[in-house]
């Protein structure tokens, strides 16, 4: 059944025509690779504009900082494939650090996890003005002796064959 609470639209992400604090969740799912970081920043900036003081957002995408995403950076000829369909792969792995500390600096909270072996789940909060304190990055995508925090579960190729 149709739910009215629910709207599709498409637009631009970056500039969504809706009302100031009028939203409680956005989700941006495998989105910021896709993008520029100047367009990842817009991005965020629209997110914070359009939640309510207390609202999450939610963003799940590719974790270059996990050990399988590394050691595929570093395989230059798979790299190269994966960079054909991907033109901002590159500036987003580079942009990691300095798009957790841009969140976390607007929004106030960030906790960032491992939901895989080679993504991340980030959960940034909009503290509101009397909320306000020194920003926090909870990571927990590392265990303390230095391990990602979940094995990559990926098939390799040969194992794909075998089933």
């Amino acid at each position: 059944d149709a739910d009215e609470r629910i709207e599709l639209r498409q637009g631009d992400v970056a500039r969504t025509g809706l009302p100031d604090d009028s939203a409680s969740v956005v989700n941006l799912s495998l989105v910021m690779h896709e993008l520029p970081v100047s367009a990842a920043k817009d991005v965020v900036n629209e997110a914070f504009r359009i939640l309510q003081p207390g609202g999450q957002m939610w963003i799940s995408e590719m974790d270059f900082e996990s050990p399988a995403y590394a050691a595929q950076r570093e395989n230059a000829m798979l790299f190269s494939l994966l960079r054909a369909t991907e033109p901002y792969l590159d500036e987003y792995a580079d942009s990691m650090t300095e798009m957790r500390e841009y969140i976390t600096e607007l929004f106030g909270e960030l906790k960032i996890t491992a939901a895989t072996g080679r993504h991340y789940a980030l959960l940034a909060t909009k503290l509101s003005e009397k909320d306000k304190r020194e920003s926090v990055i909870e990571d927990t995508r590392f265990r303390p002796d230095g391990a990602y925090a979940l094995d990559d579960t990926h098939l390799r190729p040969w194992e794909s064959k075998q089933m």
